[in-house]
Parts: C-alpha cells; sequence; structure tokens
C-alpha cells in the first residue's frame, strides 16, 4: 500500500532544519555540572547551548556507525504483543469499574501476562503499578515484581529520584543485569528535567543511557510535518551530542519519535489514523541515521473499556502493524493509552493479534489430479471426508477462542458472551502460572524491599 504523504517526505530538508535549529536555537540546559563541562566546548548562552554544523555532522556519522544496519524491513508474520508497566489503574471483570491498582491485583494480573508470554500469546511480565507502597518506590516495586515472576526479567530504566534509583541499581546488580537510564527531555528543545539530572550522574558511573524526546504535532512541536520532524532530530541528535561532549560513553541510540495529539484531552493520539503516518514517517527518518523501526504503539487506544471502539482501534492497529511492517506493538491489554490494564483486553487483544497473524496464506502445489479429486467429491455428494480436506482443513478455518460462530438461531442474545469468556481464560491462565524466584537472589531483592519500604516510609 503507498501513502503518497510519507513520499514527500524530504528528510534531507528535515535535517538541514534540525542543524540550523542546533546552531541558532540550541537546547535548554539546567543542569550546574553539566554547564560548567560545557564551558569552552560549546556555545552556552542564556541558558542554552547551541550545537555547531560539524558537531551534529559528527555525531550523526557516530550513530550510524555504532548502531547502523541492514534496513529491510522483514515481513510481519505473527504480530508480537508488548504490554507497558506503568498502568495506575486496572478494569475489574466482575463489575466493569476502573480500580486503583494494589500488589495483590498486580501480582495476580502479571500471572496472566507470564502466562500468556510463556505461550507466545503476548510479551511482558508486570500488569501496572502498586498505589499501596510510596510513590517514591513503586518503579523500584514494578522492578522487584518483574524479578521475581518474570522468567526473563531486563533492566529497569525509569527513575523517580536518587534514592529510588540506588534502590533499582541495586536489584540489577542482583539479578547480574545491566544498570540504565531514560533521560526523557522535555519538548520543545529542553535538556532538562530530573530523569536529565539523574541520567547525567548516572552516566559518569558507566551506567548505559537511553535518550527519548516526545514531541507531540502542533502541541510541543510546530504543526507542520517538516518543521516538527526537524525539532525532534534536533532534540535526538541534540541530547545524544550533549551526553557524548559530558564523556558519557554508553549513549544508546536515540528514539527519534513525533507523536499526534488528542486535543480533547490534550494527550498523544495514538489511535489516530494519521499515526501510522507518524511511524512510516519516523522509519523514514531513523533510516537516514542509519536505525531501524520494526515496532511502534499501534495497540495503545484512547477507549476506556472493552467495548466497541476499542475493538475497533486495536484491529485497526494491529492489522496495519502487519500491513506496514511494524511486528511488535505496544499496548497489550492497555486502556486509555497506558493508564488502565484490562485483564479481558489482554486475552482480547492476544484474540486479534492471532486474527491478524492468520492473514496469510501458504499456496501449496496440488496433491493428486483434478478430475480425480473433483470426481470424487461428486460422488460423495461434498468434500468434507476427502482426505485433501482432512489434511489441509485448518489451513483454511479460522478457530476463535473467543468470537461465536455458532448459528445465528442458538443465539441467546446475550451481549456479554465474550467478556464472560475472555475473564473465563484470564483467570484459569493466572491460575496456570506457577513461576516464581525462590533462590538466593530473591532473598537478597525481600532485603532491597524491606530496606526500601523502612527509608521511603
Amino acid at each position: 500500500m503507498d501513502l503518497t504523504s510519507v513520499h514527500q517526505l524530504d528528510v534531507d530538508r528535515i535535517w538541514a532544519g534540525a542543524v540550523k535549529v542546533l546552531g541558532e536555537i540550541g537546547l535548554e540546559i539546567a543542569n550546574d555540572t553539566l554547564a560548567q563541562d560545557l564551558t569552552g566546548k560549546l556555545d552556552l548562552r542564556g541558558g542554552r547551548v547551541r550545537i555547531p554544523a560539524d558537531v551534529a555532522e559528527h555525531y550523526a556519522e557516530e550513530i550510524r556507525t555504532r548502531f547502523g544496519g541492514p534496513l529491510d524491513t522483514p515481513p510481519v508474520v505473527k504480530p508480537v504483543l508488548h504490554n507497558l508497566p506503568l498502568n495506575p489503574y486496572w478494569l475489574d471483570p466482575a463489575d466493569g469499574r476502573i480500580k486503583p491498582n494494589d500488589s495483590e491485583t498486580v501480582i495476580r494480573n502479571s500471572k496472566l501476562l507470564c502466562q500468556l508470554t510463556d505461550e507466545g500469546m503476548v510479551c511482558g511480565s508486570v500488569a501496572g503499578v502498586p498505589s499501596d507502597v510510596p510513590p517514591e518506590m513503586q518503579f523500584l516495586m514494578i522492578y522487584y515484581l518483574s524479578c521475581v515472576y518474570g522468567r526473563h526479567p531486563g533492566s529497569w530504566s525509569l527513575m523517580h529520584t536518587r534514592r529510588a534509583m540506588a534502590y533499582i541499581f541495586e536489584v540489577a546488580d542482583v539479578m547480574g543485569l545491566p544498570r540504565s537510564v531514560y533521560a526523557e527531555s522535555i519538548s520543545p528543545l529542553k535538556f532538562t528535567g530530573q530523569s536529565v539530572d539523574l541520567a547525567l550522574e548516572a552516566a559518569r558511573q558507566g551506567v548505559g543511557v537511553g535518550i527519548d524526546p516526545m514531541p507531540v504535532l502542533g502541541v510541543s512541536a510546530p504543526a507542520d510535518w517538516h518543521m516538527a520532524w526537524s525539532q525532534s532530530v534536533a532534540e535526538n541528535i541534540g541530547c545524544y551530542a550533549l551526553f557524548r561532549e559530558y564523556g558519557v560513553e554508553n549513549v544508546q541510540a536515540p528514539s527519534v519519535r513525533l507523536f499526534l495529539s488528542n486535543p480533547s484531552a490534550c494527550t498523544p493520539y495514538f489511535s489516530a489514523p494519521q499515526h501510522i503516518v507518524a511511524l512510516l514517517m519516523r522509519r523514514k527518518v531513523r533510516e537516514f541515521f542509519g536505525l531501524t523501526t520494526v515496532g511502534g504503539e499501534l495497540m495503545l487506544v484512547a477507549g476506556k473499556s472493552p467495548d466497541a471502539q476499542t475493538a475497533m482501534e486495536k484491529m485497526a492497529g494491529c492489522m496495519l502493524g502487519k500491513v506496514y511492517g511494524f511486528g511488535h506493538l505496544e499496548g497489550a491489554g492497555g486502556l486509555w493509552m497506558d493508564e488502565v490494564f484490562s485483564p479481558q483486553q489482554l486475552v482480547i487483544d492476544a484474540e486479534i493479534a492471532r486474527f491478524v497473524g492468520s492473514v496469510d496464506v501458504d499456496v501449496a502445489e496440488p496433491v493428486g489430479d483434478i478430475v480425480s479429486v473433483i470426481e470424487s467429491g461428486l460422488e460423495a455428494g461434498s468434500f468434507l471426508e476427502a482426505d485433501l480436506t482432512l489434511d489441509r482443513f485448518s489451513q483454511f478455518a479460522w478457530s476463535p477462542d473467543l468470537c461465536d460462530l455458532a448459528p445465528r438461531g442458538s443465539w441467546t442474545g446475550d451481549h456479554q458472551t465474550l467478556l464472560k469468556r475472555a475473564t473465563e481464560i484470564a483467570e484459569s491462565k493466572a491460575a496456570a502460572y506457577t513461576y516464581e524466584l525462590t533462590d538466593h537472589r530473591r532473598e537478597a531483592l525481600d532485603a532491597i524491599i524491606a530496606r526500601a519500604r523502612a527509608e521511603f516510609g
């Protein structure tokens, strides 16, 4: 499928705009240590640091050299759904109400996620942020739960405070995982904020640093595709350059993203029809720096319950991901972006991904003579019992776990049948998951959490 708007995007023009923005406007900085270190290296005036064209070009080429690889987009056979563990709420299937997460609920729903991960249906571990722990240790608790209940936990990179970061790094050390931290600089053109300060502090200790500005078209970036992408590139390359000029070696490839806006709520709008355009543009812009783009936020929706709107947004996003080669999709089980986790919706999302993954065909070579095959069917009155049908029936028949394919006459009129089935599946899957970390690492993790609770109150 061709999208003319994407082909009209001029990446050379975007890069030229980004270089101009970096050289003439620059990035606002507020970290005194960084400012002192950059004095004499870069043009620092009025709280903004300008990055000249030759420095920007140098680090753009460094990104290509360090992170560049084959840019061919592999075909998507089956979409891989990823959950985001930042949901402060969950939707209780028992009464359909949205409620704050607590540790017990997060653990139960995390077991559901982990079981579906074991079965290859989704990729995830922790189902949300528990509200029954002090706010400062909530990210620590997410990381702890991912290590206790996830078979293959990864690093945790989001930090609240310096104290929490120290505990999170302890957990990483116990589990033998890399320490890492994300610098989520603020748009437009601000290399400031708590995450930046923490990243600068940790990076000097060899901790890996990720870069992820999140400009929103028409809100924190100009309402023009070329200008907005130039700003995004300036923020990403500028942040990368500042870390490197500060002497940080372990800087990861920048994200280079741009989001649509939902003016009704002043939030990003991931399920907007234009979001696929933004993703395809993101791919084109990232390719300029030698970076691949195989995933996107196509399962993050504006729907607030497992209803018709959510189904439409989720199916559209998943199908667009398959058509355009975005195989890794964020938002499994999520409602209203990443604010509410729904066990029912997670099961439905897995079914959507299975449906979309089945939109494929293997045109095998014919087996046998067409005349004899059809004559045998005529003689039998159908092809239902033919060897060819019995051998290949599963290739042509869709067998859903949730949808009702029975005749209309057997329908009871119960509109909640699908949700009830989703609830039953969610409960059985959660109950089936038995893995839990129990070795010496668990004792060390529990001791870390106990100290954190005592310190954070």
